[in-house]
């Protein structure tokens, strides 16, 4: 890889150069969606007008006293400067590592990337419920309720009270497309599926799986990237509207580093150890077993009896 044409091209992509008017260029499908997989995007050029313009049918006034929306108006962009945080400790990986002839080496980028976009996702779901809840007429409290994360509940004193009850972010994502758009997606469709294999990817990360230490490849956290994006663009091209603003440029980024990366692996420092003898570890627990984990001073004193 070049590496000085790839940093110049890729500040180019995050920092694009405005128009003779000022403007910035506008969002649009990279050919890929609809080659690699066969999204349709017909509703960008409808009606000559764009999402996110003043004018489209999808731009709203906001009245003064809706405190509730100012406060998801100040936080819009956080979704995706997320998603584009993760992109840009990928594109460092890559830079930082055109020298390693190996392309093996320690866990540093690719784990936080991969917590770090999945963020992005989760944080999307939240506002835009959040924004659904604020802004649309009729969403039963049940359903809020369960987008929200809370539960209603009647204490033994027989007081109204509220607490936190965790949802998986996929059931509420499911119910946003749901009430939010009148469209059920289809569970057991490709891209459904591929955004569950990136959840069970985050979820090893954040809920490690002890049975199952295990290195990661950088075409692992593309794919994962991709599963992810493709899981908000997949409905965007079903319902013509696009569900986060920014997600195909959030996509353009990915597909240039898909397109430059080199392969590495990270992996755990001792994932590749042969622990086929006794060796010492740090376990520092009131009520170990002693007998079954004793520290060097027992384990001398067992050798030499006579000394302890």
């Amino acid at each position: 890889m070049d590496t000085a044409s790839f940093v110049e091209d890729w500040d180019a992509l995050l920092r694009p150069e405005p128009d003779e008017d000022g403007q910035l260029p506008r969002e649009y499908p990279v050919q890929r969606l609809s080659d690699v997989h066969g999204l349709r995007f017909e509703y960008f050029d409808e009606d000559g007008t764009w999402e996110g313009s003043s004018v489209h049918r999808f731009t709203r006034h906001c009245p003064v006293d809706q405190e509730r929306v100012h406060s998801l108006t100040r936080n819009q962009d956080v979704p995706e400067r997320l998603f584009e945080s993760a992109l840009r400790l990928f594109a460092d990986s890559l830079v930082l590592r055109t020298t390693d002839k190996e392309r093996e080496g320690d866990l540093r980028y690719f784990p936080p990337a991969i917590l770090t976009f999945w963020a992005g996702f989760e944080t999307y779901v939240r506002r835009a419920s959040e924004l659904l809840i604020a802004t649309a007429k009729g969403i039963p409290t049940p359903v809020a309720s369960f987008l929200q994360e809370r539960e209603i509940y009647v204490a033994l004193n027989g007081q109204i009270k509220e607490r936190t009850r965790f949802q998986s972010v996929l059931d509420r994502y499911a119910l946003l497309l749901s009430y939010g758009y009148g469209w059920a997606p289809d569970k057991g469709s490709k891209f459904w599926q591929r955004l569950v294999a990136a959840k069970d990817l985050r979820d090893y990360y954040t809920h490690l799986d002890i049975t199952e230490p295990r290195a990661i490849t950088s075409e692992e956290v593309l794919e994962f990237m991709e599963d992810v994006l493709l899981g908000m663009i997949w409905p965007s091209s079903v319902l013509k509207r696009t569900l986060m603003l920014g997600a195909f440029r959030i996509y353009e980024l990915w597909e240039f580093l898909n397109q430059a990366h080199e392969p590495y692996t990270e992996r755990p420092f001792f994932l590749q150890w042969t622990l086929k003898r006794e060796y010492l570890f740090h376990c520092n627990f009131e009520n170990v077993n002693e007998e079954l984990f004793p520290n060097i001073e027992q384990r001398l004193a067992r050798r030499n009896p006579s000394k302890a």
